[in-house]
């Protein structure tokens, strides 16, 4: 057979063997069902919580007070510095008294010779030798000398100030020698034992804290301990521009150190309350808002949720969710809502 014969069977042979392969069955596709997400779940329950709150408060002297003069005069003594202690009936400072010393001793004289006067008019009185208006009037006499006696011991009083309790010296306005008006600030004295800590509180930790509650307090001394404080008070009212109120807190035992003005880091643990509580990890959030994954009859679904405080790995709920529903606290690779899981662990 020739050669060109020969290819060209060979040629047709493969075209047949290439149609009879074209009409073998084709693979039917088959639909497959998207294999279930494993997650693990949580159950929404009811627990009782406190919450803690960590503020910067400031130590401040509750019981000060401001020295000041209550005569005029020139300062003959201030031995007293910052940083000095006093004891209770110490003298902070004097005045110069002299003129006043004068004018009590003419007062004094005065009153003795209209006490001499009064009495030469009640004897004469009684031999009707002088007039009832006369001796009236002597006794007036005698009662404005006594009482311009007992001003000028007052003012007298006045020049010589004495310390009203045990306390420290915060500030010294003035010098010996100054001559100074009324009510000039000279001195402040400060009772150490009245050392407490203030600290600025929102109105949610207003509404949550009691009398009771357990405050720790950790000053910014090197190698100190928590110490525990207690609430002393709450004020009234709230500034107007922060919308902060202030509470008032006392140092049972306050350590070598502390002085007025620093800052003390204060936890402060509200009271026990039921509270709606999730993990933490559960929370999911997106441009819509916060939510969560839900799970029912095998599936999971998307719920909005308002959150409130967070308790450590907890957080509360406000709005969105019922106790005993189980929501996903694990697993969120490629979830999204109606996807169908499987839940590996008993809540």
């Amino acid at each position: 057979m020739p050669g060109s014969t020969r290819f060209l069977l060979l040629l047709l042979l493969a075209v047949i063997t290439a149609c009879s392969d074209s009409k073998a069955p084709a693979a039917t596709s088959k639909s497959h069902k998207s294999s279930a997400i494993l997650v693990e779940v949580a159950r929404v329950e009811k627990q009782q919580a406190a919450r803690t709150w960590k503020r910067t408060g400031t130590l401040v002297y509750r019981h000060v007070l401001r020295v000041h003069t209550r005569e005029e005069g020139r300062i003959i003594r201030l031995p007293w510095f910052e940083g000095d202690r006093v004891k209770q009936g110490d003298t902070l400072a004097m005045l110069d008294n002299e003129l006043l010393k004068a004018e009590l001793r003419k007062a004094r004289a005065t009153s003795s010779m209209a006490r001499r006067k009064v009495s030469r008019l009640e004897r004469l009185r009684k031999t009707k030798a002088t007039s009832e208006e006369d001796l009236i009037e002597a006794q007036t006499e005698l009662e404005l000398a006594r009482a311009e006696v007992e001003i000028l011991k007052t003012r007298m009083g006045y020049t010589t100030i004495k310390a009203p309790y045990d306390g420290i010296i915060t500030q010294r306005l003035v010098e010996p020698g100054d001559a100074v008006p009324r009510n000039t600030h000279l001195l402040t004295l400060s009772d150490p034992g009245s050392l407490m800590v203030r600290v600025p509180a929102s109105e949610q930790m207003l509404a949550d804290i009691r009398p009771d509650s357990r405050i720790l307090l950790h000053p910014d001394i090197p190698g100190s301990v928590p110490i525990a404080g207690k609430l002393k008070r709450i004020f009234p009212t709230l500034d107007p521009k922060s919308r902060q109120g202030t509470v008032e807190i006392a140092l049972p035992d306050s350590p070598d150190g502390l002085r007025a003005g620093q800052f003390v880091q204060v936890e402060l643990t509200g009271r026990l309350k039921n509270r709606l509580l999730i993990p933490f990890t559960a929370l999911r959030t997106d441009r819509q808002g916060e939510y969560v994954y839900v799970v029912k009859n095998g599936h999971v679904l998307r719920k909005d949720i308002i959150t409130g405080s967070r308790f450590d790995n907890l957080l509360e709920i406000i709005k969105g969710l019922q106790p005993g529903e189980k929501i996903v606290k694990r697993g969120f690779m490629n979830l999204k809502s109606d996807t169908p899981v499987t839940v590996i662990n008993k809540p």
